[in-house]
């Protein structure tokens, strides 16, 4: 997805969307760094937390793929089920990868 659409649907220049991205990005990287040791060490409260804030801020940005993945996680682990989050854990974070990648080509 490109940096141009995803502003516009903000209302956003692709500048402002793009300084945007670039604290997202390295907020989320801090917070899946938690959220993995969380779910690793079957922390559900730091899982929730975690994941609550990296749904938070997909939401915002418009990144609905990366907002439901997020939401999915935090849905499981709110309530202490951590059957099939790690495949959750990993499926988010390709996505994520990728699109950091994408947006990097083009800025």
């Amino acid at each position: 997805m490109e940096a141009k659409k995803l502003a516009e649907n903000l209302g956003l220049e692709e500048e402002e969307f793009t300084e945007l991205f670039s604290l997202y990005k390295e907020t989320t990287a801090s917070d899946l760094k938690e959220l993995k040791f969380a779910i690793t060490a079957g922390d559900a409260e730091k899982a929730h937390e975690k994941a609550h804030s990296i749904k938070g801020a997909s939401g915002n940005l418009g990144l609905n793929d990366l907002y439901e993945t997020a939401k999915a996680i935090d849905d499981r682990a709110r309530v202490n089920a951590f059957d099939g989050l790690e495949n959750m854990f990993q499926e988010f974070w390709e996505n994520y990868e990728k699109l950091v990648r994408e947006l990097e080509k083009v800025s």
